[in-house]
């Protein structure tokens, strides 16, 4: 009786091997008409996100890069094939988990640094001006920021007042100009617009750029407007900050012969006679 179970156990065994082999058989049979019997070839996959500046050689120390194989196929042309290819380089961008580590991804570290110039698009020059907290909005303007520009050159009084003391050419001395609207700021100081993506504005070491409020300004213009700009007298720039959405319109140039808007009863307030309107 022993003997005869010992045999349907050993019976068992075999049956249950060969079944998994075919089941294993099967599979993998499946497995080749899917990949349609593709090579495998090893490739090197990101499984953890790395950081923008991650050295190469560290994200493979810390897991965040592993061995793997795909089919030939699926290999990218420019996929690293040896670890010590991005070896002292360092990821150009943040780099997402699940996709094949290629070659120009990671850049020397020089490279890597964002220059100043890489800011300017559509063939825009850079130009600074010095100005004031008065003129300068109290130094409450930041890098992003949008001003329209004003130029108050020194008075001129060929036109005399208008009989009866009526008009305002007394009052404005300077009238001031509209030179440009909506001029978007570049920099402060050293502390640039930051670009998508970015936290903070850092030198070429790496280190951050400490905010100033030194009343140097930078602008991004096409090269036409920065010589229109240059021609202007130190000194005599008016800014006011507007917000992002300002739509710029034409301004014509100051009336010194008319009335001071508190005395015209169309005007009275900056905004109309009504006054601001509520928000």
């Amino acid at each position: 009786m022993s003997s005869r179970r010992s045999l349907i156990l050993i019976a068992a065994v075999v049956v249950g091997a060969v079944a998994a082999y075919a089941l294993y058989t099967y599979i993998g049979g499946i497995e080749d008409e899917a990949n349609q019997n593709a090579e495998r070839v090893r490739v090197y996959k990101i499984v953890q996100d790395i950081p923008k500046g991650t050295f190469g050689d560290e994200a493979f120390a810390q897991g965040m890069i592993e061995e793997d194989v795909i089919a030939r196929e699926f290999r990218p042309a420019t996929a690293i094939t040896d670890p010590a290819q991005i070896d002292g380089l360092v990821a150009i961008s943040d780099l997402a988990a699940n996709q094949v580590v290629v070659s120009n991804q990671f850049v020397p570290q020089a490279t890597s640094l964002s220059t100043f110039s890489s800011l300017l698009k559509n063939n825009e020059v850079a130009i600074t001006i010095s100005i004031d907290q008065v003129r300068g909005v109290a130094g409450l303007l930041v890098p992003g920021d949008f001003v329209n520009i004003l130029v108050t050159p020194a008075a001129s009084l060929e036109n005399p007042p208008p009989p009866n003391g009526q008009g305002s050419t007394d009052v404005f001395t300077e009238p001031a100009r509209y030179l440009f609207q909506k001029v978007q700021i570049l920099a402060v100081g050293q502390t640039r617009r930051l670009e998508p993506g970015e936290t903070a504005a850092t030198n070429p070491d790496g280190s951050p750029v400490t905010s100033t409020s030194s009343g140097m300004l930078t602008f991004a213009l096409p090269a036409d407007a920065a010589q229109k700009i240059a021609s202007v007298p130190a000194g005599s720039f008016y800014l006011t900050l507007v917000p992002r959405d300002y739509q710029p319109e034409p301004l014509p140039a100051l009336d010194v012969g008319a009335p001071l808007p508190g005395e015209d009863p169309s005007q009275l307030t900056p905004y109309g006679p009504d006054g601001r309107p509520e928000s």
